[in-house]
């Protein structure tokens, strides 16, 4: 990546986002205490935080006194100036939620989806955001993330594979981009459940993490040192697609990506829905079921998460569960599954915790994606802050 022209300009950026990342992290903060995390000098702080504050990014809180008994006032992020968009797209409807530079939500809407060709997805998208920015007009949006089930490139904005809006290879970002008119992210659904936990989740920080999404599709997401690992082709977290045995002929499950027998096809939403038609059973309530299929979905999803927990070793494994896969059943199932596979293990199971991925979490994480632009410079010259 080539530096904009102007080495002063970048490391003015470089230094305004370190100081908003430990304001982010320990605010509300005293001065000193950032100059002393991030090595600046006293002076250097001062005038940044004296822009920071000027633009709204940054307000001050109470008066503390230092250990010279000289009274000081704390930082902590604006809450006012600027928003960013967070999108939940799925097959039938787009939420949008708008946050804050604090993470807080500010307002959300939902807008129906009456088909699923790039074309409409992009259009209602933006009649969405535009929707929910039209009563913040004061602030400025500084970016619209998007989450998405299936297999996104999010460096090149584009969705490679999703089997819920039957797409391959859409460029969404740069549909949008048109439309929109601020910088677009495009992330899938388990990456947004990861931007979701990190952000502003201290216990979280700097920790090695599985974050597995378990819903229309499956996902994962790698997390080293608090930092979402993509790989070098953005492939990183590779879940839904990975086989689960071999060739089984006549009880072959086909996959929406032409493979078949993946462990999408076993304990996704999606495949358990299609065996379930495949034997001609009812697929209306699957909170009420408690037989084979769920089982099989069970003890195939809680081996799969295992198997990858051992190979990364991580010190947290999250699974989180949209709404429609919120089943008792097969959380407990999946549970007894994945802890069964260390019982013959020289170390012990990984922590492992199960949470909720509904639609407000899942726009929320798309927002975050955003706003963690906001606390680390751009180095690509598109620029990372609100001006």
């Amino acid at each position: 990546m080539k530096p904009r022209a102007g080495s002063k300009a970048l490391i003015r950026e470089i230094n305004e986002a370190l100081v908003l990342d430990i304001v982010r992290a320990h605010g509300p903060v005293a001065r000193a205490t950032i100059a002393m995390r991030t090595g600046l000098s006293a002076a250097t702080v001062t005038g940044i935080t004296a822009k920071l504050l000027q633009s709204g990014l940054l307000t001050e809180s109470d008066m503390v006194r230092g250990a010279a008994g000289r009274p000081a006032r704390l930082l902590e992020l604006g809450g006012d100036t600027v928003l960013a968009a967070g999108v939940r797209l799925s097959s039938t409807e787009v939420y949008v939620v708008l946050v804050n530079l604090r993470g807080e939500v500010v307002a959300s809407h939902q807008e129906p989806l009456g088909a699923t060709t790039r074309q409409d997805v992009a259009k209602t998208i933006a009649q969405a955001v535009g929707t929910a920015t039209a009563r913040h007009g004061s602030a400025a949006l500084i970016g619209v993330g998007v989450a998405v089930s299936g297999v996104v490139d999010h460096a090149g904005g584009m969705v490679r594979h999703s089997g819920s809006l039957g797409w391959e290879g859409v460029p969404l970002r740069a549909m949008l981009s048109e439309m929109l008119d601020v910088p677009v992210v495009i992330d899938s659904y388990v990456n947004c459940v990861a931007a979701g936990l990190l952000l502003f989740d201290t216990v979280l920080a700097g920790r090695d993490l599985l974050i597995f999404s378990v819903g229309p599709s499956l996902g994962a997401s790698v997390v080293v040192q608090g930092r979402i690992h993509r790989g070098w082709n953005g492939a990183a977290g590779g879940f839904a697609h990975s086989r689960v045995g071999g060739d089984r002929g006549a009880g072959d499950r086909p996959c929406h990506c032409g493979a078949v027998n993946c462990l999408e096809t076993f304990s996704s939403h999606w495949g358990i829905v299609r065996e379930l038609e495949r034997r001609l059973e009812p697929t209306g309530d699957l909170a009420e079921r408690d037989d084979e299929v769920i089982a099989e979905a069970a003890e195939t999803l809680g081996t799969a998460m295992a198997n990858a927990a051992k190979m990364l070793g991580p010190e947290h494994v999250v699974a989180a569960f949209t709404r429609e896969m919120n089943l008792p059943v097969l959380a407990r199932r999946a549970e007894a599954a994945f802890r069964r596979q260390y019982h013959h293990e020289n170390t012990p199971a990984p922590d492992l915790e199960f949470t909720s991925a509904d639609r407000p979490a899942l726009a929320q994480g798309a927002a975050y994606v955003v706003l963690a632009r906001m606390f680390t410079a751009d180095l690509t010259g598109t620029g990372s802050h609100a001006r």
